[in-house]
């Protein structure tokens, strides 16, 4: 055999046990065992990696579309069986916060998906393991994954493992009456320590004052509120970090 086809031999080797260790670790990680390995592979795989790496081989992407459906089937049956008091328009908002793609990389975070992802090396290179989109939508796929191996039965106790913490996090967040009492729960239970809220423009007469504050929290300004009183300034400058929170345009 040639040296150069020794050496390729040796190199596709090296790949498959380095793919292999990653799959097990994952699988260890999120306490799911796949039957078909394959599927979590291809829930792994980023469509940079196919196009760079010239094989055979499918990406995540209708993975990630069956994945979207599973999960938005579980979270709404979920909703509708614990909170029989709410209205559709009160579900569909905590259900809109949950899969967001802010709160879904969130979730990816927390068991580190973005290091298993396989992708393409300008794609690393960018920053594509940190990417909210690729964390989200990687997440997404391996709900389809395991909803293909192991029915929908696996995939509901597989999805509610990570995101039941999150829907009592956010119903709580949207629905107590005042915002910075709910936000400085948020806050405490998370960093250990109360948003900080700080005037930073005060302007008109006496006896028509306007106030400004921002509200930071672990260090990041998070919002800007206004109000003609420092509290009710700090309040909205509250609803303006729930509403975000909620709506997954910032991750805290």
């Amino acid at each position: 055999m040639a040296p150069e086809i020794i050496q390729h031999t040796e190199d596709g080797r090296k790949q498959k046990k380095f793919r292999d260790r990653q799959l097990e670790k994952l699988q260890k990680s999120i306490r799911v065992k796949f039957k078909n390995q394959t599927l979590l592979l291809r829930a792994l795989t980023h469509r940079s990696f196919v196009n760079e790496s010239g094989k055979s081989i499918k990406d995540n992407e209708r993975l990630e579309y069956l994945g979207d459906s599973v999960l938005a089937l579980v979270v709404n049956e979920y909703l509708f069986r614990h909170f029989e008091d709410y209205r559709e328009g009160k579900l569909a908002k905590i259900k809109s916060a949950i899969v967001s793609e802010a709160s879904l990389a969130k979730i990816a975070r927390r068991i580190d998906l973005g290091n298993f992802v396989f992708m393409g090396k300008g794609e690393e290179h960018s920053g594509g393991r940190e990417r909210l989109s690729i964390l989200a939508n990687t997440l997404e796929a391996v709900i389809g994954a395991v909803f293909l191996d192991s029915g929908l039965k696996s995939s509901r106790k597989f999805v509610l493992s990570l995101i039941r913490d999150d829907i009592e996090s956010i119903n709580n967040l949207t629905y107590l009456r005042d915002p910075k009492t709910s936000l400085q729960e948020y806050v405490q239970k998370k960093y250990k320590e109360r948003p900080v809220y700080q005037v930073i423009e005060e302007r008109g007469p006496d006896h028509k004052k306007e106030f400004t504050v921002k509200l930071i929290i672990n260090g990041r300004e998070i919002s800007i509120g206004e109000g003609p009183s420092k509290r009710k300034a700090e309040m909205n400058a509250a609803r303006a970090s729930l509403k975000k929170i909620e709506d997954g345009d910032i991750v805290i």
